[in-house]
């Protein structure tokens, strides 16, 4: 990939998931028998950065891990994706985020979060030298002091010029619009998933430039103050949909970051994220660039020069 416009940087979790294939939820005390268990690297901000590291575009991740063994697995994941790692922080302390996700038969998933040494990460002299692209994701706005310095990196972001983007998260949904108000302008884009995006309401549309609403198997819609697109999205065998929202997330943001036009950027997104969801795990199983090629190219959809 040719002439990359910016390094994309995502604030976001780093967490080991624990991935149990459940035929149905149990009562409260009940005893139900999981069918599979997968380990996995997951979190949104490690998800995020692997997608956008394995289509081919510069990344760094700001995160925080702690003093065990579930570190190194995160960080290992991290750093064969390609996913610029230097600035990732250690507690000394707190363990580092665990992630236990049953996953019932339609694909449908459950998190149970512990975020652990995540809620720890600070903005330590990070620098904002342009061009640049800050992608953050919605548990880094949860709980300071992350969510402090986020919002502090963020401010600092818009006033380098750099491109502003944030995925939401069920719980910081109802709490957004306070947070949103303190940026010194509207972001470029702010996503999130259909309950999330309702949850906010109409006033989503002052803070962002573009505003995309994550439909999971019906595809994604984008919207500007002045015109809206819709692309459906594509049938696979859903197995897992842990991770498809932080792949849409981080491929809509490179596909923008290369001018390509909403519908395109809609439509790669959706295809990395249907991708994502015919496979069984987090980070570690996230589409690479030609997979994503391959895929469209079945579909017979042009291919863009810059994914090429």
């Amino acid at each position: 990939m040719n002439n990359v416009p910016c390094e994309i940087t995502v604030i976001g979790d780093m967490n080991v998931d624990v991935s149990l294939a459940i035929d149905a939820w149990p009562h409260e005390g009940g005893d139900v028998l999981a069918n599979a268990v997968t380990w996995s690297s997951g979190g949104t901000g490690l998800n995020c950065a692997v997608a956008i590291a394995r289509i081919g575009h510069p990344v760094r991740l700001w995160s925080r891990v702690g003093p065990d063994h579930a570190a190194a697995q995160v960080l290992h994941t991290a750093r064969s994706a390609g996913v610029h790692t230097s600035d990732i922080q250690t507690d000394t302390a707190i363990a580092t985020g665990l992630c236990v996700i049953p996953v019932t038969p339609g694909g449908e998933r459950t998190f149970l979060s512990f975020r652990g040494a995540n809620v720890q990460w600070h903005h330590d002299r990070m620098a904002f030298a342009p061009p640049g692209w800050l992608h953050v994701c919605g548990h880094a706005l949860l709980a300071d002091p992350q969510r402090m310095h986020t919002m502090h990196a963020l401010r600092a972001a818009q006033a380098a010029g750099w491109q502003t983007s944030l995925d939401l998260c069920d719980p910081l949904a109802p709490l957004v619009v306070p947070l949103l108000r303190q940026l010194h302008g509207p972001l470029r884009i702010l996503m999130g998933n259909e309950r999330e995006v309702a949850t906010v309401g109409a006033s989503l549309q002052q803070y962002a430039d573009v505003v995309v609403t994550k439909r999971g198997a019906r595809g994604a819609a984008a919207q500007t103050a002045d015109a809206s697109t819709e692309q459906p999205g594509y049938v696979v065998q859903a197995i897992d949909t842990t991770a498809c929202g932080d792949t849409f997330g981080g491929v809509f943001c490179v596909a923008c970051c290369h001018g390509a036009s909403l519908a395109d950027a809609l439509r790669i997104a959706n295809a990395a994220g249907a991708l994502t969801a015919s496979r069984r795990g987090a980070a570690d199983i996230e589409p690479t660039r030609a997979e994503i090629v391959a895929f469209l190219t079945l579909q017979q959809h042009d291919i863009p020069d810059w994914l090429t």
